[in-house]
């Protein structure tokens, strides 16, 4: 098959990361794969291995008019038998594209929780409802994710797939990894480390997370708060972390490529999001071991399995959440044990050779339909 992964920009995200390894794994399994950015990516561009990886180099704006152009151009050169849209403004332009090529197949991936991103009665809801219906198949990560999607936009539910992302095995000492960070950023490798992975937006909810922390650190001095990621609200972090005279235990690591080598030394990881689908770094963080504290919110509750491979809790309260992390600093055998549980259930559910075959399946699917 000839499939095209359009994804908004080849930064590392998780919808991007993810759509890149599938990429991989496509062009392993002997297809001929697209990975194409609508817009510009000036560093950290992200690569996918055996496919051919295309920028279109557009502008982030209501319809960039030049992009649409190259877009259609593109799957005219190439004519692929599939479009895969990662992402609400890939599904904008690849619905758009398909007017003109009525025989492209369009595969959405769902990622998130859509009924937050629109109102009841909004035209964003209106025009979204349009497009869907051009989609032949749309899949989510996951189970709440899915039945928001069908709820939200009227979508058949028998056109939906739930695919499970895949998460890659890998290998780090952990001593290793948190001599690595503790060097990094200066301080005793033997002091407790709570990481943080996400972009600076205002639904990683990062205040959240440091208003808790502070809770903490009145019991343990030696608690660090590691921060990994980017975005628009990093500067406003950092100047609420130096306000509050945190930086001693908080640290910002900016954009790192490979999180799982910093998860591999940490010991705890946190979320406290307001908006998520299935967050790929807590599995990322099962997948060394590490247990994880979060808020359940949209399907962050599919993840972490409270008392089995973390603990979730059901509000945003502040002073639960950090007595929650406390509770782990002071009990190893059970954080060692929902760190064990967590590799378990990673390993068992988000294997990306599954993943891979899901896919596979779904795509043959549609072109036999057709």
């Amino acid at each position: 098959m000839k499939i095209l992964q359009l994804v908004t920009e080849r930064q590392y995200r998780g919808a991007q990361v993810f759509a890149a390894e599938l990429s991989t794994m496509l062009s392993e399994a002997g297809h001929e794969v697209l990975f194409v950015g609508l817009y510009a990516t000036k560093e950290n561009i992200l690569i996918a291995k055996g496919a051919k990886n295309i920028d279109l180099q557009g502008t982030k704006k209501a319809f960039d008019y030049g992009l649409f152009k190259r877009l259609q151009q593109l799957i005219k050169e190439t004519k692929p038998d599939i479009i895969q849209a990662n992402g609400s403004d890939t599904l904008k332009y690849a619905v758009l594209v398909k007017y003109f090529n009525p025989q492209l197949h369009i595969v959405y991936r769902n990622i998130s929780m859509v009924s937050a991103w629109t109102k009841d009665a909004s035209l964003k809801k209106t025009i979204n409802r349009l497009l869907f219906k051009k989609v032949d198949r749309v899949t989510s990560v996951g189970q709440q994710s899915l039945e928001d999607l069908v709820k939200t936009y009227g979508y058949p539910l028998a056109k939906t797939k739930l695919i499970r992302r895949g998460i890659p095995q890998l290998n780090f000492n952990p001593e290793e990894a948190r001599n690595k960070t503790a060097e990094l950023f200066g301080f005793p490798s033997t002091d407790f480390v709570i990481m943080h992975i996400g972009q600076f937006s205002a639904e990683k909810n990062h205040a959240f997370i440091i208003e808790s922390f502070k809770k903490v650190i009145q019991q343990h001095a030696n608690a660090r708060l590691i921060f990994i990621g980017e975005g628009k609200k990093y500067k406003e972090t950092t100047e609420l972390v130096e306000r509050e005279g945190l930086q001693k235990n908080i640290f910002f690591a900016g954009y790192r490529e490979n999180v799982q080598e910093f998860l591999a030394g940490a010991d705890v990881f946190v979320m406290g999001s307001t908006i998520e689908g299935v967050p790929g770094v807590v599995l990322e963080a099962g997948m060394q071991s590490v247990p994880s504290v979060a808020v359940n919110v949209g399907g962050v509750g599919e993840v972490v399995q409270n008392g089995k491979t973390g603990i979730l809790l059901s509000t945003h309260d502040s002073s639960a959440f950090g007595n929650a992390i406390v509770s782990l600093m002071e009990n190893s055998p059970l954080r060692t044990t929902l760190g064990s549980n967590a590799k378990e259930f990673v390993m068992k559910n988000y294997s990306l050779q599954n993943c891979l075959r899901e896919f596979e399946w779904l795509y043959n699917d549609i072109l036999k339909r057709n």
